[in-house]
């Protein structure tokens, strides 16, 4: 489970990744709410030196701030390291993982129905749900259609793609998967405000862990939020194995 939650790391291609034996560095595109990553830090060197290493290295593209990942394999003492040079933190989560095939049943809520992100109809509700849980900025025509495009042959292949729920023919709720190496990752569940506590989430998942264990998976895994989505996952199986923060640090 750590294993693969360490190999955990994406960047869309047209990302810019500086990635050392020590950390990795991702300036996303405009159209992310957080462009500016440290996706994680492994180190045998005292944690103040390797950050001041990285927030060099990040000042030079010029943004306010960055959002750095203390994963499960940082260095002793990073978290602190963080807080010393005035970083807050932004949000916590469960690492939290658990074997497929699993009984995980949606409920049943009337007119919810889960489909694939693999038409630009569909493709297109994925980011108007996505940009309100989650920010960012609206996709072009072209983005949704190339992302359609990928997702109908990641489905195909059996690598996965992404969900939208929809109640009563009106998009509720998104959420990502990727199956790699026998390993199900689930990423990117959120759910409409006006939508939440019917089973929306529930069934999302439901849909991506069924189809992950009829393409191989072993393992589902996961980092869920400790004030929203960890107690639900909890709830359906899944077992914690240890917290991962994020902080946003300011480099002006």
């Amino acid at each position: 489970m750590a294993a693969a939650n360490d190999a955990w790391v994406w960047a869309p291609d047209d990302a810019e990744v500086v990635e050392t034996a020590e950390y990795r560095l991702v300036r996303l595109p405009e159209r992310f709410p957080d462009p500016l990553q440290v996706q994680w830090v492994r180190s045998a060197r005292p944690a103040g030196d390797v950050l001041e290493e990285i927030v060099t290295r990040a000042a030079g593209f010029g943004l306010p701030g960055a959002f750095f990942y203390a994963k499960l394999s940082a260095p002793s003492g990073f978290d602190e390291a963080l807080l010393a040079r005035g970083a807050e933190l932004a949000d916590t989560c469960d690492v939290l993982a658990m074997a497929l095939p699993a009984a995980v049943q949606a409920a049943g809520v009337p007119g919810l129905e889960v489909r694939w992100r693999t038409t630009p109809e569909v493709a297109r509700d994925a980011n108007t749900v996505g940009t309100a849980t989650f920010g960012g900025n609206r996709a072009s025509d072209e983005e949704v259609a190339r992302q359609a495009e990928a997702d109908r042959e990641s489905f195909a292949s059996g690598a996965g793609g992404a969900v939208v729920a929809y109640v009563g023919g009106e998009p509720a709720g998104v959420g990502g998967l990727t199956v790699v190496d026998g390993v199900a990752r689930v990423w990117g569940g959120g759910v409409l405000e006006a939508y939440r506590g019917q089973g929306v989430y529930r069934a999302m998942v439901a849909a991506r862990l069924a189809y992950a264990a009829e393409h191989g998976a072993t393992m589902a895994l996961t980092q869920g939020r400790v004030t929203t989505s960890s107690p639900i996952l909890q709830r359906l199986g899944f077992t914690s194995f240890g917290q991962e923060r994020c902080y946003r640090l300011p480099l002006s």
